[in-house]
């Protein structure tokens, strides 16, 4: 398995964010294995540690819980790409998207990576996420660059400058789960809430103005299945079945023939 389509080469991509999450049956002992696993994930590329702990809430039938849980995250040397681990998955994301081939090779090395030094890996979920910031230009609308079945809901009584749209669609594919989600501020975020970063570099793309419009499609594709040991092959195919759907949507559904066109 390989493309279904030849490459979208976007010389003004929007994209802000790319991530690879793999699940897994978690393991009790990470934290005693974390030392080898960040010695060769330094040495291959990722030498910058962000590591620390993070805290958790619960709201439970009993209140309010509070906790912390180790959070172990690797950057390389210009930032733009990271590793984040803990218990129970995988993280590989990049604000430096350069094409699927070389982001499915860090991912694969990443995820081997932790299989090899654990001993094995038993996983529940793969999934991939694309996340694009969209601005449009001088005199256009952002109903331009996406089309119609995401524009949302519109009103008369409503001050047009003050619209932010929210939108969510979840279905089924042949492989699993696609949440397609669009959302909007004026607020210069070029990540949905839950991806927000202080440790990555930001994308390379133009910083939107105060109180411009940024439009963000985020584009969610992900497998669950029973625990299965990690397959390498396997798991090359999976990721690009699950990327070559994510395309389809992203370039037929979503944006439109002039989004296309503005970015090439």
């Amino acid at each position: 398995m390989g493309r279904t389509r030849p490459q979208l080469k976007l010389a003004r991509s929007p994209l802000s964010l790319v991530l690879a999450q793999v699940r897994f049956e978690r393991l009790e002992a990470m934290a005693s294995y974390m030392p080898a696993i960040q010695d060769r994930l330094r040495r291959s590329g990722y030498p910058i540690n962000k590591s620390g702990r993070v805290k958790e809430f619960q709201v439970t039938a009993q209140g309010a819980r509070q906790s912390e849980r180790p959070h172990w995250e690797f950057l390389s040397k210009d930032r733009h790409t990271g590793v984040v681990l803990n218990e129970g998955f995988v993280v590989l994301q990049t604000t430096r998207y350069e094409g699927f081939e070389q982001f499915l090779d860090a991912f694969v090395q990443v995820t081997r990576t932790v299989s090899e030094e654990v001993q094995g890996l038993y996983l529940q979920r793969l999934g991939l996420r694309y996340v694009d910031a969209i601005q449009a230009g001088e005199g256009e609308s952002w109903k331009d660059y996406v089309q119609p079945g995401l524009h949302g809901f519109e009103g008369q009584v409503f001050d047009a400058a003050s619209v932010l749209s929210l939108h969510q669609t979840v279905a089924s594919t042949r492989d699993g789960t696609m949440i397609v989600r669009l959302m909007q501020n004026r607020d210069g975020a070029l990540l949905p809430p839950d991806l927000v970063t202080t440790s990555l570099a930001q994308p390379d793309i133009p910083p939107p103005k105060p109180g411009d419009l940024v439009t963000l499609l985020d584009i969610d594709h992900f497998r669950q299945q029973d625990s299965d040991e990690f397959n390498e092959k396997a798991f090359v195919e999976m990721a690009w079945r699950l990327k070559n759907d994510s395309y389809v949507v992203f370039a037929d559904y979503a944006v439109t023939k002039h989004a296309l066109e503005v970015w090439k």
